[in-house]
């Protein structure tokens, strides 16, 4: 009789052997290795990821088939050689369980980051519904990288895929990214890959890798807030489990403090009892409510004509801040985020009907002027005319009815969040960058600079530092690094003054000295009332032409003037630029934007004559004039009419002569 411990034994080893198959056959790879790729062309094309250490199989790409052998520790790594531009190709692991990666694309592959101006979805910019239309462009694919923060250095991503350039898919994708990628492509005729790894609100210093920030003598110290104990006990990646989910039992608790919720202000079932009247769209401090930060309810009645009724709308909210859910009929139609930009939902058609309808806004500001933050029109409109030279319009403008419902010194104690240091170092780098290391690409596009104004000096540093640690970790020394400078935001003024944001768009244009970068200016579509302007069609534009100059053969190509040198001549100054050979012009008018300054250093507005690609600059009241100043503001066109171009059509970038790369700090 065979014994119950001898039953046992063999049941264990077929359990253990059964294991061992599975294990054998799991072999894996990091998430942006996935069907719909692109891979870089004219590179070697690396592929790598985990199985079972010690184990054999072979993998196979365009033609060639490798054997592959896993080390020790489990990773494996195939390399294949460099392509030019085409395919589709197909990936095949065969072992145990075969598997491919099917609709692969060799293209130019261009890493795009930033704060929250990179991050901007197509769906937010402005005539979104026209440009979402007509996004087919299946040779255009972006692979968008989740918010994470990380203690060291990680080498895959949350579960994500690469997606297609679709009128679906592409309503998510980077609006600076994607407006870059499609004139590349149409241009070049090649595909295009995009990866999008950025985070709103973010300084430069979570970019740069630890090692970097370690070596450089000026963030030493910074760097050392990093603590080996909190990098060996992953103290930021516990935090950010627990801190999710406290967050859930917070917003539960501040919707039992909320009556707007506990009583359904955002439906008809209110009667309206205490609401007072506001005019949209304006902050709301200019209507009634200085100084209020917390929770308030807005709603408005519209009539719906019958042509209208049961057919999906647009709602056009334009901008908000700080963050919406939004009703229609009682019900969510949609929610915004953190940040002040552009709401626009889409009203299912079973929710319209003919007649009186209710529009509302639960709406939470936290500090700073609260309510619409647009002086745009805001609107509902049949969804498939909005492209139309005469859609059918509802108007939002005009009277709402608004109520404050909780203030923020009322709500419960909100958890801490661990990412809310956006200066920790490296911890984005970590978890954002570090996974790609391994891939070919053509460079980086670098949106950001917001949340680093107050500090240009500094700024100066940390972004060389940047382009230097990216290109040495992805083991490329000669990736192209494009930077968008600051665009017009904020702090209208009638004289000339200092300004933050003046000195960081000089610091961004201080990299320029470092060999294959470039940078977009785009200060002239800017909004000063809201951080995240809608125009980013421009935007991937201009970046688009620093591509092609620095990058697609076409060097010849003119950019932004960029101030070169001065020259006194009596009572004027003589101002010479680069990338003005074939002249210069304003867009409108007269010549505006310039200050001047005499030996008092004082600055005053100032006369400007273009003569063919010079500027000279004088006032009649300084007769021994020192330095000169263009565009120097927070949002230079709204507060001093800048408007010097070149020929080619691009703005000038903001310069003086009196301190040229040296902000205050």
């Amino acid at each position: 009789m065979v014994s119950a411990k001898r039953i046992f034994t063999t049941i264990l080893l077929c359990f253990l052997l059964l294991q061992y198959t599975w294990a054998e056959n799991r072999i894996t790879l990091p998430y942006f290795f996935s069907d719909n790729m692109v891979l870089q062309r004219q590179k070697p094309i690396k592929f790598w990821g985990n199985a079972l250490p010690g184990s054999t199989f072979s993998a196979s790409f365009g033609g060639e088939s490798k054997k592959v052998k896993t080390q020790p520790t489990g990773k494996w790594a195939v390399t294949f050689s460099a392509k030019e531009a085409g395919g589709p190709y197909e990936l095949k692991i065969d072992s145990d369980s075969s598997f491919s990666l099917k609709n692969i694309l060799i293209g130019d592959v261009w890493l795009c980051s930033g704060q929250s101006n990179m991050e901007w979805t197509v769906k937010q910019v402005f005539n979104a519904p026209y440009e979402l239309k007509n996004a087919n462009f299946p040779q255009i694919r972006s692979f968008t990288v989740s918010k994470e923060i990380r203690s060291e250095p990680v080498d895959n991503t949350s579960p994500a895929a690469w997606q297609m350039c679709t009128p679906q898919n592409t309503a998510s994708f980077s609006a600076v990214a994607y407006f870059f990628a499609r004139d590349i492509h149409l241009s070049q005729h090649i595909p295009i890959g995009i990866i999008h790894t950025s985070w709103g609100g973010t300084a430069i210093e979570p970019w740069i890798s630890l090692a970097s920030m370690e070596q450089h003598p000026d963030f030493k110290e910074l760097a050392a807030t990093l603590s080996p104990e909190m990098r060996a006990q992953k103290t930021i990646e516990a935090s950010q489990k627990t801190y999710a989910h406290d967050m859930q039992f917070w917003q539960k608790a501040l919707e039992k403090q909320d009556p707007g919720f506990t009583e359904k202000w955002y439906t008809s079932a209110d009667k309206a009892q205490n609401w007072k009247t506001l005019v949209a769209p304006d902050y709301w401090e200019n209507n009634g409510l200085p100084d209020f930060d917390g929770l308030v309810w807005l709603r408005k009645q519209v009539n719906i004509p019958a042509s209208l009724a049961g057919k999906p709308l647009l709602m056009n909210l334009e901008t908000l801040k700080d963050f919406d859910i939004t009703y229609f009929n009682g019900i969510e139609i949609g929610k915004g985020t953190w940040q002040p930009g552009r709401r626009i939902y889409v009203v299912p058609g079973e929710l319209v009907k003919e007649g009186t309808n209710l529009v509302a806004i639960r709406l939470e500001n936290t500090g700073g002027p609260g309510g619409f933050t647009s002086r745009h029109a805001i609107d509902l409109r049949l969804q498939e005319m909005v492209e139309s030279e005469n859609p059918l319009i509802v108007p939002l403008s005009g009277e709402w009815q608004f109520r404050s419902s909780l203030k923020i010194t009322e709500y419960p104690a909100k958890p801490a969040d661990p990412a809310a240091n956006r200066r920790m170092p490296s911890v984005i780098y970590n978890a954002m960058i570090a996974p790609f290391h391994d891939l070919g690409l053509t460079g980086f596009l670098w949106y950001q600079g917001e949340a680093n104004t107050s500090e240009a000096g500094k700024y100066r540093k940390l972004l060389p530092l940047l382009i230097e640690d990216w290109r040495k970790q992805f083991k490329q020394p000669d990736l192209t690094f494009l930077i968008t400078q600051l665009s017009g935001y904020g702090a209208l003024t009638n004289n000339p003054v200092e300004s933050t944001w003046a000195e960081l768009r000089e610091a961004q244009e201080s990299a320029l000295k470092i060999s294959k970068t470039g940078m977009a200016v785009t200060y002239d579509v800017g909004n000063p009332y809201d951080v995240h302007p809608v125009y980013k069609q421009q935007v991937g534009q201009r970046m688009a032409a620093e591509a092609k100059r620095t990058t697609y053969g076409e060097s010849s190509l003119q950019t932004s003037p960029l101030y070169d040198s001065m020259l006194t001549e009596g009572k004027s100054i003589r101002i010479r630029f680069r990338y003005a050979a074939n002249g210069l012009k304003t867009r409108n008018g007269a010549l505006k934007g310039f200050a001047i300054a005499g030996g008092d250093g004082k600055f005053v507005w100032a006369n400007a004559r273009i003569e063919g690609n010079e500027v000279i600059v004088w006032n009649d009241q300084i007769s021994v004039p020192r330095a000169v100043r263009y565009a120097w503001a927070a949002s230079p066109l709204e507060s001093n009419g800048a408007n010097l171009y070149n020929t080619e059509g691009f703005p000038a970038s903001p310069f003086r002569t009196d301190s040229p790369y040296q902000p205050n700090n």
